[in-house]
């Protein structure tokens, strides 16, 4: 054990001795820390901008004057999406699928306005936010620190001096790889400090922020083990460098983007064009409820009279062109709701097919173990779409029951030709005012870890083989 900490203090010695790698460790703690803060910055700024709209919207809404229902059904309203606390540290998917979608009749629309659409080509290969930071760009910065931490030393021939003096091979390893373990340490430690905060104001979030800072330790580890092995099994630092180049390059770019293909190629996706085809084709089959003669409404007709028991629609105690309303926007919903459902089930396949190559790349591992403890995949993304769904149904619903209740027959079909009947049609602006607040609240913190588990399991058996590794290496140091 003294041997290992006296190797680890001597290079840490010669670290802080070289430009290049006292340059590289404060590059990183800054990269990080910028990161942190900024995320943190730019979360708190679209969070009072959100807000700030959401009651532009729902006062806009509030303040329309005496309308007929229906044009209140068309006016529509937005919503928009709070997101996770642990948001500040992993964005997620948030950055690319949007935070905000607009609700009206007859429609479901997706969330919209994306800060990747907004912003430059860079902003798609990813955010610059602490995850991304850590699982991206510290790995690489830890490669120039430590590529040469052990090749070094063979090539000026003090390695075999050392072990001449008695210098355990696992020893040596162990003290390059526990100084190397102090600038992964270095780098989270902007990261433990938001976490700290975090807990404090959110004490609910304290397991899936456990999750996600075990997930990014375990993976800076795997790192770490790898780059000191590498370096010890290597000839020359230069050697050692390309290999480690390239794997970070295989690991981080290569299998991730490999992924995605073999998910698309595995599980094909019907393009927006084919989409919006068929839903049309099955909203035709249900029929137009703006025209209560459609014939897909005939049945409904005939059930609506024997239900009331009276001979024709102008008998009726309620506004039929209301019923057929609330009837079309229930059907027309279902199909919409059935389409989007199969579509999620399709994405959450793909999802899973690139979650699978975590048993090839850690950082997969890392990503997905991120997005899944701090609420911001591709499940959570899915929830908000339903919530929000289920919000624009309840409101359309509710004003197509006022066209129903509130509205006269005769009035409501004469409104297009009668001045006096459009004027009696209207309802009070009243009504409007008792616009329903959305809210969405996210996957509980307990389902969120569930979800990353099996992610910290596999980020655990890359360490276990970075550790193997890294024993294979001494082995190999110890036989010279």
């Amino acid at each position: 054990m003294k041997q290992t900490l006296r190797i680890a203090a001597g290079e840490w010695t010669h670290l802080l001795r070289t430009r290049l790698a006292v340059l590289t460790l404060g590059l990183l703690f800054t990269l990080v820390a910028i990161a942190a803060w900024n995320s943190a910055e730019q979360l708190r700024a679209e969070a009072a901008e959100r807000l700030h709209y959401q009651q532009q919207a729902d006062e806009a809404y509030r303040a329309q004057p005496d309308r007929h229902p229906h044009r209140m059904v068309h006016y529509g309203h937005y919503v928009f999406r709070t997101p996770t606390p642990l948001a500040v540290i992993d964005p997620g998917v948030d950055a690319f699928t949007g935070r905000s979608i607009f609700l009206e009749g007859h429609r479901r629309n997706t969330a919209t306005f994306s800060e990747a659409r907004e912003t430059s080509v860079l902003t798609r290969f990813g955010t610059v936010s602490p995850a991304f930071t850590l699982q991206v760009l510290v790995p690489l910065l830890m490669i120039l620190i430590g590529f040469s931490s052990v090749a070094r030393e063979r090539e000026r021939g003090i390695l075999l001096q050392l072990l001449a003096q008695g210098t355990r091979g696992r020893a040596l390893l162990q003290g390059k790889a526990l100084a190397l373990a102090g600038v992964a340490a270095l780098a989270l430690l902007p990261l433990v400090l938001s976490a700290l905060w975090l807990g404090v104001q959110t004490p609910a979030e304290s397991a899936p922020l456990l999750v996600l800072l075990g997930g990014h330790a375990l993976y800076l580890a795997f790192w770490v083990g790898v780059i000191v092995a590498v370096s010890a099994l290597a000839s020359q630092a230069r050697t050692a460098l390309i290999v480690l180049i390239g794997l970070w390059a295989l690991l981080t770019v290569l299998l991730p983007r490999l992924a995605t293909d073999v998910a698309v190629v595995a599980r094909p996706a019907p393009n927006q064009a084919e989409i919006d085809i068929r839903l049309q084709e099955e909203l035709r089959r249900v029929g137009d409820s703006h025209n209560i003669e459609d014939p897909g409404f005939r049945s409904f007709q005939q059930q609506v009279l024997e239900q009331y028991g009276v001979a024709s629609i102008e008998e009726l105690p309620v506004n039929y062109r209301g019923l057929v309303s609330l009837q079309g926007e229930a059907e027309s919903s279902a199909v919409m709701d059935r389409l989007s459902a199969e579509q999620h089930v399709l994405q959450r396949e793909q999802a899973g097919i690139v979650r699978l190559f975590a048993l090839v790349s850690p950082y997969i591992a890392a990503r997905h173990l991120s997005m899944s403890s701090a609420g911001t995949d591709l499940r959570n993304h899915q929830q908000f779409l339903d919530a929000a769904e289920a919000h624009r149904f309840a409101l359309i619903q509710g004003l197509n029951t006022l066209h129903a209740q509130e509205l006269d027959f005769a009035d409501d079909s004469a409104r297009s030709r009668d001045p006096l009947a459009e004027q009696r049609t209207r309802i009070s602006s009243e009504f409007w005012a008792t616009l329903q607040q959305f809210d969405f609240a996210g996957a509980a913190a307990a389902e969120r870890v569930r979800t990353a588990l099996p992610l910290l399991l596999a980020l655990l058996a890359w360490l276990v083989l970075s550790a193997l590794l890294l024993r294979h290496a001494a082995g190999k140091v110890e036989a010279l």
